[in-house]
């Protein structure tokens, strides 16, 4: 082991594996109850628009720790989204099939993104009484 591995990071990499195990059972639970595909898909979606709502909260409004972060950025979020598993049912797909999945993907989950993101400028108009962003 490293001799520059310090307690601090461990605790980073702690927070994450937790953060990933909540989220992989999440993810487990959620697209169980939709198809194959129209889970994963649910599952992006959702994860785009928390993780739309995380960035901008911690870029905006301030509430979100680093330590938040780690945990629902790269643990749970990354674990509940799953690129990989779009991939594999994608590629699994008649091409018109396909085609439909790659577009729904791209487009709803930018738009969660957005979505979450609006959420947080919606926030911070109401907090501080102006135009905002």
């Amino acid at each position: 082991m490293n001799s520059d591995f310090s307690i601090d990071q461990a605790l980073e990499l702690f927070t994450i594996g937790a953060g990933g195990f909540f989220g992989a059972i999440s993810r487990f639970l959620v697209a169980g109850l939709f198809g194959p595909a129209s889970g994963t898909l649910v599952v992006n979606v959702l994860g785009s628009i928390l993780l739309g709502f995380l960035m901008y909260n911690s870029e905006y409004l301030g509430y979100v720790s680093p330590r938040t972060r780690l945990f629902f950025g790269i643990g749970f979020l990354g674990s509940l989204t799953t690129f990989s598993t779009f991939t594999v049912q994608t590629f699994q797909m008649p091409f018109i099939e396909a085609a439909s999945n790659i577009l729904a993907n791209l487009i709803l989950t930018l738009a969660g993104v957005f979505t979450g993101r609006g959420f947080v400028v919606y926030l911070l108009r109401r907090r501080e009484g102006s135009s905002g962003l």
